[in-house]
C-alpha cells in the first residue's frame, strides 16, 4: 500500500511542473498579443499551430503572426473567467476554459464571452501553443 501511494504521489507531483510551465507559457502569449510583440509571441507558437477562431477562421502561425503584426485585429483584454490544464502525456497539455475577449477588428470594436480549448506541446524544450480553438459562448445571467 505504501508503495502504490508512493508512486501516485510520485505521478501527481510530476504533472505539478508542466502545468505551471503551461500557465506561465500561456500567460506570456496572452501578453504578447495583447502588446502586439510578434518577436515575444513567435516563440510562443509551434511552427505547425492551427488556430482557430471562434468566427469559424482557421490561420497557420504566419498569419496569426501577421494578423497581430498588421493590428487587422488589435486585441485589447483576454480575461480567464475559470481554466484548467490538464497534462495528457509528458511533452502534451490541454487548457479549457471560458475567458472574455475585448479587441478591435478594422474599426468595430467587439467584446464576447468564449470557451477554448488550447494544445501545448513541449518543442525542444519550451511549451508551445500547437492547437486553439475557441467558440462563443453565451453570456451567464
Amino acid at each position: 500500500m505504501r508503495l502504490f501511494l508512493a508512486l501516485l504521489c510520485s505521478a501527481i507531483f510530476a504533472f505539478a511542473g508542466p502545468a505551471e510551465e503551461v500557465r506561465a507559457a500561456d500567460t506570456a502569449r496572452v501578453m504578447a498579443t495583447i502588446a502586439g510583440d510578434t518577436n515575444r509571441l513567435a516563440p510562443l507558437l509551434s511552427d505547425a499551430l492551427s488556430y482557430g477562431h471562434s468566427n469559424g477562421r482557421a490561420q497557420t502561425k504566419e498569419e496569426f503572426l501577421e494578423s497581430v503584426r498588421s493590428n487587422r485585429v488589435r486585441y485589447e483584454a483576454y480575461d480567464y473567467e475559470e481554466s484548467q490544464i490538464t497534462p495528457v502525456a509528458t511533452d502534451l497539455a490541454l487548457m479549457t476554459g471560458t475567458a472574455r475577449l475585448r479587441a478591435i477588428a478594422g474599426t468595430e470594436r467587439v467584446a464576447f464571452r468564449l470557451r477554448f480549448l488550447s494544445v501545448w506541446r513541449r518543442e525542444d524544450g519550451a511549451w508551445r501553443l500547437f492547437a486553439y480553438q475557441s467558440a462563443r459562448a453565451p453570456d451567464e445571467g
